[in-house]
């Protein structure tokens, strides 16, 4: 019984953090293209980039809470099924790299990202500053990809082992 609560959260939080990275890739480019809807309403004033980072900020700093607590679940509910035969080999190295690019998400990448758009408008616009938005973008889509192997591969899983039960 517990097997299986442990196994919903497991795919929950996959979920979650799945959501998470479609969801702030929404967030980023509907705040980051801001301007141009407030520009359309004659009575409205416009938003500077400043503006933008300050609201792109808070979510970035939550969703990397969300991705370092997920990283320990991942890597402790894949080390448990792994050491006790619940899956294979492949699916124990693909949630080390998840975890792997969670924490630099979480740890790396969101603060730094944070202090970005905290600075000054120049600071923001700078090429050091877009490398480093720019390589946060890669480590979310390769994190979005692996993240979705691993669950379509646990629900696989899943299935095989259910039909073995029966």
């Amino acid at each position: 019984m517990s097997a299986k609560i442990m196994t919903g959260l497991y795919l929950l939080i996959l979920g979650i953090c799945i959501g998470g990275i479609i969801v702030l890739g929404f967030t980023e480019s509907t705040i980051l293209n801001a301007d141009a809807l407030l520009r359309l309403n004659e009575y409205a004033s416009s938003i500077t980039k400043y503006d933008q980072g300050i609201i792109l900020s808070d979510v970035v700093a939550k969703f990397g809470y969300i991705v370092i607590f997920a990283a320990i679940f991942i890597l402790f509910y894949d080390t448990l099924s792994y050491r006790f035969q619940k899956s294979n080999f492949f699916v124990w190295i693909l949630s080390i790299l998840n975890t792997i690019l969670m924490f630099l998400f979480g740890f790396f990448y969101a603060p730094k990202i944070v202090n970005v758009f905290a600075q000054e408008p120049k600071i923001m616009a700078s090429p050091d500053s877009e490398s480093l938005l720019n390589s946060a973008e890669i480590i979310l889509q390769v994190l979005l990809v692996t993240l979705l192997i691993a669950f379509f591969i646990r629900i696989t899983l899943l299935d095989k082992s259910n039909k073995r039960n029966q």
